[in-house]
């Protein structure tokens, strides 16, 4: 009789939104939204919760991202099974931006516990997974998932078994379609995996060194890197 109370996620509101609009006749196929900062004004919330819900609208195949030019409404899909499960599966999906919020505060003590704790074995592992991900830089779904065992490695690095399972919940979030489909735009814009491949060099040598301010520094400051360039246009 009784059914659990959820609390619906921001993104989630705007995606409901412009269903909304679109079954009144106010959207039509071929309208173009507006850029996001007008967007976060009329919904009332951030950038990061309006990049959130253009990122579920596109998977949805409600709109459509045109390179450099914006985001169009595509043929309203909501009728179909497939879409129904897409948009279950969206609601259950973690926030990007509070990801990395919470990876912000997670993985920069990591970062300095795998400074003070890491063995020999364990820098190889970090430096096999660097080393895999400067080898696919020309292939983003690969070397976005030896990011992810990279950032794994100086998890499993800091000794800290509790810390390493919450890295293991925060890297599931990391193969979710919300933060895919965000991130996959940020690796394929021109200088960005390079730049990521520096920062990540730039993390394992403070490591190597034992250098925990350092790597806690390094580690904080590539993630607000990432954060940045997720919210480019």
């Amino acid at each position: 009789m009784f059914k659990k109370v959820k609390t619906k996620k921001v993104y989630m509101k705007i995606v409901e939104q412009v269903q909304d609009l679109i079954k009144d006749g106010k959207l039509k196929p071929g309208d173009k939204l507006p850029p996001e900062h007008i967007l976060a004004e009329k919904f009332g919330t951030s950038r990061p919760s309006v990049r959130e819900a253009l990122s579920a609208l596109e998977i949805l195949g409600i709109i459509e991202s045109r390179g450099g030019k914006g985001n169009f409404i595509r043929d309203n899909l909501s009728s179909s099974p497939l879409y129904e499960q897409k948009f279950r599966e969206l609601e259950e999906e973690e926030s990007p931006f509070e990801l990395l919020e919470a990876r912000k505060a997670v993985e920069t003590e990591i970062a300095g516990l795998a400074a003070e704790k890491a063995t020999s074995e364990d820098i190889r592992e970090i430096e096999k997974a660097l080393d895999r991900m400067e080898n696919t830089l020309d292939d983003t779904p690969r070397v976005m998932e030896f990011d992810r065992k990279f950032h794994i490695a100086i998890a499993k690095a800091a000794h800290n078994s509790i810390l390493f399972q919450m890295m293991n919940y925060l890297a599931d979030g990391l193969k979710e379609s919300l933060w895919v489909n965000i991130k996959e735009k940020s690796w394929a814009l021109p200088g960005h995996p390079q730049k990521y491949l520096e920062e990540h060099t730039k993390l394992l040598e403070a490591i190597k060194k034992g250098d925990k301010k350092a790597a806690r520094r390094t580690m904080y400051s590539h993630l607000a890197d990432v954060e940045e360039d997720l919210l480019e246009e």
